[in-house]
């Protein structure tokens, strides 16, 4: 009887794509159609934006006021591009966290990870790009506080200053320049996200026939049961979007980014939104502006060498507890760096250019700048050491 014959049962001929079971579990907004939904909800509101924006100096941050006032339901469509913003970095917080945990990133998944890490820094670009737009008070100064690293870096430094800024300080070239990219670079990121779903697809169809045995492949099959427990968890994710959409849709916003931007104020701390935070208190941990680039450009591409410092040879249910200990360990000190990094370096009693509170934020965070390089400096490359081998 033919494949495609109408008396075959649906389910024997429908695409059936083997995908990890892992997506069961704690990882409940770990799945990737969350991430293709919000990818999906911030280029289409984002098209929206771009018709009413205005990328001068002099009219960027009215325009958006024009945009949550005048336009009709343009209030919901700018807080669905913020607070979608917020919550796609969390889910794909989330996608990392459980591919580290699992080990998804050693051979047949190299190159899926590598993409993956790519996407990232993408999405990195990206937000910092979108934030800058606002031309808030708070924006405003992220973006001269960030721009102004370039000149720390040697021969170039002066001329990559220059060339991001277009002029001696932020202003409407900057603006200029950050608007055409932020537009066009998620264009980039959809490219990328279609060659990693296809490498995910082919990654794990090659794990099925050189890995797993007959009965775990089967386990991992893209079915129905999947297929519903994705449509769940979206779903739920769906949910806790739309009630910071409708019920809290400036609680993830800092409240000085509804002031105009001041060249002549400075805020008490200039710092990015929650998702940059553990990296920015990596950068202001040195004392050294180079040293401090250097750190936190490495505390995200050190991703990319995870395959190579990993020496474990166990698949990735077969963690022992010690290492699992630690990855939570690693994760929690994520988030305090994260803590420290939203915390001002301001405060009394000045001892040798020093408060006291900036001294005990600085040592801390070096201490978990520390613990976050020692995971992939000394863990990963000990695994083998750490752990009991099959």
């Amino acid at each position: 009887m033919n494949a495609t014959s109408p008396t075959t049962p649906l389910r024997h001929v429908q695409f059936r794509l083997p995908f990890p079971r892992s997506v069961a579990g704690v990882w409940i907004f770990a799945v990737g159609i969350i991430l293709l939904v919000m990818l999906g909800v911030q280029i289409l509101s984002g098209i929206v934006l771009a018709m009413f924006y205005v990328p001068t100096a002099g009219s960027a941050f009215d325009s958006i006021v024009h945009i949550m006032r005048t336009v009709r339901h343009g209030e919901l469509v700018r807080n669905l591009h913020a607070i979608g913003a917020s919550l796609f970095f969390f889910a794909c917080y989330l996608h990392i966290f459980r591919a580290m945990y699992y080990n998804v990133y050693r051979k047949p998944y190299l190159k899926m990870w590598t993409i993956s890490v790519t996407l990232y820094v993408l999405l990195m670009i990206t937000a910092f790009l979108g934030y800058s737009l606002i031309w808030g008070q708070k924006s405003y100064w992220a973006a001269t506080v960030i721009t102004s690293f370039a000149r720390a870096i040697p021969f170039v430094g002066d001329t990559l200053y220059t060339f991001l800024v277009g002029g001696y300080t932020p202003g409407t070239p900057t603006l200029g320049r950050f608007y055409v990219l932020h537009f066009i670079i998620p264009f980039a990121i959809v490219a990328v996200t279609i060659w990693h779903v296809r490498t995910v697809q082919s990654a794990f169809a090659h794990a099925m026939k050189k890995t797993f045995t007959a009965r775990e492949s089967q386990r991992l099959l893209f079915d129905f049961r999947v297929t519903e427990r994705d449509a769940l968890k979206l779903t739920l994710f769906l949910m806790l979007f739309a009630w910071f959409l409708f019920f809290a849709p400036h609680y993830l916003s800092s409240a000085d980014n509804f002031i105009p931007a001041d060249p002549t104020v400075t805020p008490a701390i200039v710092a990015p939104e929650w998702y940059f935070l553990p990296f920015f208190s990596i950068l202001r941990c040195f004392p050294g502006e180079l040293a401090g680039i250097v750190a936190m450009c490495a505390s995200v591409l050190i991703f990319y060498f995870l395959p190579w410092l990993d020496t474990s040879r166990a698949r990735f249910r077969n963690l022992s507890k010690l290492v699992k200990a630690g990855f939570w360990i690693w994760v929690g000190n994520a988030l305090f760096l994260g803590w420290l990094g939203s915390k001002a370096l301001v405060g009394p009693d000045l001892v040798d250019g020093f408060s006291n509170e900036e001294g005990w934020i600085r040592a801390a965070s070096q201490l978990s700048t520390l613990i976050y390089f020692a995971w992939f400096l000394i863990v990963m490359p000990c695994r083998r050491l750490l752990e009991k081998q099959d």
